[in-house]
């Protein structure tokens, strides 16, 4: 659900609400690189609000908060609940945009402390043609897991994504290659990563309601830089993300979300290659 309140000239505040169920049939936790082989039903509570403030035209500062409580029907002990705030800071420069980002995410499992993730990002963006839009990010990140001290990690990573528009945003596609690095207190859990992206999104008009469609495949090879005690070598991951996302707008504060995901992991660490499929829906409203 999204208010959008004009209070004076250069401030808006919006509050976002959502819920969902899904279908999950590999219950796992990416960030331990476990699964459990097993499926589940998950419900889902969203809360966003955001306050974006603009000076002279050039100059914006957005700060956001988000909330979201996930819940198994059966493996109640990877419930999560997600806490998030940030900061951003973009000033106009011509045709060019330049800011910075602040990030800062906490999670809980089952009640329990289980992440902390803080990233600071500044990045540059503009038009280079009437149709191709550039943007790209240097960014550090900290991640700390609970009672996985090993795991605790600081990352680098620089990026690039390149917008073409083919009929405006009614209809466009996005290219996007990241190299990202990890040193881990551990050192079996430092990696270097290459990642592609390619996402394409349509907007149309059905029954004279406006229906986006988007679909989006993610390929990343990670290659592990000491041996993992388990195998003797040093890992080599190749990551594969599908997903696709189809939004039907009832009203003007009224949307419905299908959605599916789909990762394919591979791995010469046994333990670290699985698959999962997710499906489901969503209900958002908006004022």
């Amino acid at each position: 659900m999204v208010w959008t309140m004009q209070t004076f000239a250069g401030s808006e505040f919006d509050v976002e609400l959502a819920v969902g169920y899904a279908w999950d049939d590999n219950v796992g936790l990416d960030e331990l690189e476990r699964a459990t082989g097993e499926s589940d039903e998950v419900t889902s509570l969203e809360a966003q609000g955001s306050a974006l403030f603009a000076f002279q035209d050039r100059v914006s500062l957005r700060l956001s908060a988000g909330l979201t409580d996930d819940s198994y029907q059966k493996f109640s002990q990877v419930d999560r609940r997600t806490e998030s705030i940030g900061v951003n800071l973009e000033a106009k420069l011509g045709k060019t945009a330049v800011g910075i980002n602040w990030f800062d995410v906490s999670a809980d499992l089952n009640s329990d402390p289980f992440l902390t993730y803080e990233r600071l990002s500044p990045y540059v963006s503009g038009f280079v043609s009437k149709k191709w839009f550039l943007r790209g990010e240097y960014v550090y990140g900290k991640k700390t897991i609970a009672r996985r001290l090993g795991r605790e990690a600081d990352s680098h990573s620089v990026s690039i994504d390149s917008y073409y528009f083919i009929q405006g945003l009614k209809r466009y596609a996005v290219l996007g290659y990241t190299f990202r690095a990890d040193d881990a207190r551990a050192n079996r859990y430092d990696y270097n990563s290459h990642a592609l992206k390619v996402r394409f999104i349509q907007r149309e008009t059905v029954g004279g309601l406006p229906l986006e469609f988007e679909v989006e495949g993610k390929f990343e090879d990670r290659q592990y830089k000491a041996p993992d005690p388990m195998i003797r070598a040093e890992r080599e991951d190749t990551r594969w993300r599908f997903s696709t996302e189809l939004r039907l707008i009832v009203t003007e504060h009224a949307s419905v979300v299908v959605h599916l995901k789909n990762s394919d992991y591979d791995s010469n660490l046994p333990t670290a290659s699985y698959s999962d499929l997710v499906v489901g829906t969503e209900i958002r409203l908006s004022f």
